[in-house]
């Protein structure tokens, strides 16, 4: 029986926090929480580290079950991120142990290759088409991007034409052949949406995502399924549902979206992930998890990919670079150093699925500390309308 002798929160460059657990052996796995609430995660992961050493890594579901379930309060963003983060970890050690990867200890891979995607970055109409041509560039067969300012309740035929103009830029930058996603990220009411999806649609968008924001309400599904029902664009949506059950609501008895997105560094981990989807392939609807953060969290979603039938393209943040800001306007990403020893690589617009034990990566902790000066975790911008009342970001 292997032991956890030790799981700490790792900070990581440019704001990233990883769960370290190190058995009674040696053998180390990573987990990714959220990249945010900086403070509470990395409190979070420390205390639930504490509460875990001890404890054989062969009882996955039952440490976290144990976790999520043993004290009066049972969930939120933080409790459930820390345990996402701890179930990839050891998932990784358990994947090592057995010298396989993790998918293949799920039911094996049902492909070799994931395709993939990333966000555009721009302040204008004119570098996010750039940051396009640069994705493309780069062997890249899918691109999203996001074109919404602050948005008023009931929006602006000039808000309007900025989010067109953006898209059309972007659109005549790749080409009819580039599938071309856009994400409005939760910034517009249900009756914003409504007029938005309308007027991007001759862009013919891959999908919508996120094309309001999210409440968990009645209301805003019966919203999501008349906006799916009313038009032909694919709509997208689930990086902000934190349990199997929401996904459920969303899903059964009838899909409200056409493609979901899971957080495999909220929804629970792997295995989670890997039931959402099984979910979505019931009820006839795509899967693209979100993944905005590290390469840990690629790679964990990356396993979720390899052994998810309904699994249709992978966002990325990261291939393997860490450390400084990401993403320049008009142009692509930028890494001060590998956090990883082999990156990913985008062929074909696809990355083939790892074949190593665990994770299928080996992480160059030693890097971290060397480049601890770009550590960052700064919060979301805060955006207010023209009057000075907040708007969502």
């Amino acid at each position: 029986m292997t032991t956890i002798r030790s799981a700490i929160c790792v900070r990581c460059p440019p704001r990233w926090l990883l769960l370290r657990v190190e058995t009674d052996d040696g053998e180390i796995g990573w987990g990714e929480a959220i990249g945010d609430l900086h403070e509470e995660m990395e409190g979070a992961l420390n205390a639930i580290g504490e509460r875990v050493t001890g404890s054989s890594i062969h009882d996955i579901t039952r440490i976290i079950e144990i976790q999520q379930k043993a004290r009066f309060w049972r969930d939120g963003p933080v409790m459930d991120s820390a345990l996402s983060a701890l179930e990839m970890a050891l998932w990784d050690l358990k994947g090592k142990q057995y010298g396989a990867p993790i998918h293949e200890l799920m039911g094996g891979r049902v492909r070799e290759r994931v395709r993939v995607y990333r966000n555009l970055w721009g302040r204008n109409p004119e570098e996010f088409a750039n940051s396009a041509r640069e994705a493309i560039s780069q062997s890249m067969t899918a691109v999203k991007v996001s074109p919404a300012g602050p948005t008023q309740d009931v929006v602006s035929r000039a808000a309007l034409n900025d989010m067109v103009e953006v898209v059309g830029a972007v659109r005549e930058a790749v080409g009819p052949n580039v599938d071309l996603a856009i994400d409005l990220h939760g910034r517009l009411t249900p009756a914003a949406s409504r007029r938005a999806v309308h007027a991007l649609a001759p862009m013919d968008p891959f999908f919508i995502e996120e094309p309001c924001l999210p409440d968990g309400s009645a209301s805003h599904i019966a919203d999501l399924r008349a906006l799916r029902t009313a038009q032909p664009i694919a709509i997208a949506t689930g990086e902000r549902l934190r349990s199997a059950h929401a996904f459920a609501q969303h899903l059964l008895p009838s899909p409200v979206v056409d493609i979901i997105q899971p957080d495999v560094s909220m929804v629970g981990g792997i295995r989670a992930a890997v039931e959402i989807g099984a979910m979505a392939a019931a009820a006839q609807v795509s899967m693209a998890p979100h993944c905005p953060y590290g390469p840990i969290q690629f790679a964990a979603s990356m396993q979720v990919a390899a052994a998810s039938p309904a699994h249709l393209i992978q966002e990325f943040q990261s291939l393997g670079g860490a450390g400084s800001g990401g993403g320049t306007p008009g142009g692509g990403q930028d890494w001060a150093f590998d956090l990883i020893a082999e990156p990913f690589s985008i062929v074909g617009g696809h990355v083939d699925v790892p074949t190593g034990a665990g994770l299928g990566i080996q992480v160059l902790e030693e890097r971290i500390e060397e480049h601890m000066e770009m550590w960052n975790p700064h919060p979301p911008a805060v955006w207010t309308h023209e009057d000075g009342s907040h708007a969502e970001w």
